[in-house]
């Protein structure tokens, strides 16, 4: 069996990275308009941010993405002539998602390029490396999109900021949610690395307490193109609800082939955790239609923070943006009002200036930086229903939200900063 992944996926997948990130010493400031600002200061120092997103493999179109977060942030803000005064400079890097390469990346940003702040880095083993790393760069990451529980706990940093909902959190949403899921008993097919691993075990523990049961639980490799084994064991389960924690071109490929066998026909509930997401709806079309996913932002939020950001993505990129994108703008968004609170753009003193940070958020609320780095930002869970205008015709109905006090509420013992 093989996948059945799109040559135009594939293309996008691999290609669509490299042409919008660039190389190792491809710079650029946020837009041509904001540079020419009378507003700047003229001897303020540039708010340098280096950005090391994957240009490769499953994952090379969510760091694209995350590009575009970036760009439309900078863009904004030196408009307005810059943050605090502070030109907005984004240094493009790349990696392979492997965290020797990422370190290798921010190192070169850090000492020879002076970005002290880093942004863009996709996946949890990157980050958990990354951080061991940042005060001998003197550098703060700034983390859209790395879910894994381990980063606000064991691997927690006094230099590192989460933006991104974490998997425990997006997982107890679901877990408030999960009387309004038909399912009883429950399969879970998960990607083996941290964050599988973690989603799963958070989904397990909020599934019994709810008092479901699991009957399955397997792991399928990063890059996994052929799941007919891992399908047929899910067939023989027999489970009426699925959890799949699988990302990208996996995605892509573990939907395709499980259609082709017919196997979400045997639930009552498919529920993905970040495997549905908008830019693949055009790929998976109607066949996702009325599976479950976790969804960390809601393009429809009607307030004018989230209403000027979508029109200023799709001005510049000619679609509405999605979680990737939604996730990094707001991580640019804390660090430029931590820059503006510190009055300076040393990451020592922007460090300080994240205590107590609140920030608006896209959700139309105001969040606050809690004290092992992660943004207290609610997370909704959502149905893939039609939807005039979306992508391939689908779009998320919000099925419930829940507030960070819930999903969130202490701060891991593990965390020591």
């Amino acid at each position: 069996m093989r996948a059945k992944v799109s040559a135009a996926l594939l293309a996008l997948l691999v290609s669509g990275g490299l042409a919008a990130c660039g190389s190792d010493n491809d710079s650029a400031s946020g837009s041509a308009s904001g540079s020419g600002s009378s507003s700047a200061k003229s001897d303020a120092k540039p708010l340098k941010i280096g950005l090391i997103p994957p240009t490769s493999g499953a994952l090379a179109v969510f760091g694209t993405d995350e590009m575009k977060g970036w760009q439309v942030a900078a863009d904004q803000a030196n408009a307005q002539g810059g943050v605090d005064g502070h030109k907005v400079e984004l240094i493009k890097a790349s990696t392979d998602g492997q965290p020797a390469s990422t370190i290798r990346a921010a190192r070169k940003l850090a000492t020879q390029q002076g970005a002290k702040f880093i942004g863009a880095i996709m996946t949890s083993p990157e980050a958990a490396a990354l951080a061991k790393q940042l005060p001998a760069l003197g550098a703060l990451n700034f983390n859209s999109t790395g879910k894994d529980d381990g980063l606000i706990g064991a691997d927690c940093s006094p230099d590192a900021f989460r933006s991104v909902t974490g998997s425990a959190m997006d997982v107890n949403a679901i877990a408030a949610s999960m009387s309004k899921l038909p399912a009883k008993t429950w399969a879970i097919q998960a990607v083996d690395y941290s964050t599988g691993h973690s989603a799963a075990a958070a989904f397990k523990a909020a599934a019994e307490k709810a008092g479901k049961k699991i009957v399955l639980t397997q792991y399928a490799p990063l890059n996994t193109s052929d799941f007919g084994s891992y399908i047929s064991k899910l067939k023989s389960a027999k489970a009426d609800g699925l959890f799949a924690v699988e990302y990208g071109a996996d995605g892509v490929a573990f939907v395709n082939q499980g259609a082709q066998f017919k196997l979400f026909d045997q639930y009552k509930t498919v529920l993905g955790f970040n495997m549905v997401s908008e830019p693949l709806f055009k790929t998976l079309g109607k066949k996702v239609t009325g599976f479950y996913n976790n969804v960390g932002y809601d393009v429809d939020a009607d307030n004018a923070l989230n209403q000027t950001f979508v029109a200023d993505y799709k001005k510049a990129n000619g679609t509405d943006p999605y979680y990737v994108p939604a996730d990094t703008y707001m991580a640019a968004q804390i660090l430029f009002a931590a820059v503006k609170k510190a009055g300076s753009v040393d990451p020592q003193k922007v460090k300080a200036a994240m205590k107590d940070l609140s920030v608006p958020d896209l959700s139309g609320q105001n969040i606050t930086i809690g004290p092992d780095g992660q943004a207290m930002r609610p997370s909704h869970v959502g149905q893939v229903v039609a939807k005039a205008g979306g992508p391939g015709g689908l779009g998320f109905k919000i099925v419930s939200t829940t507030p960070a006090s819930v999903t969130h509420p202490s701060v891991s013992p593990d965390c020591k900063m």
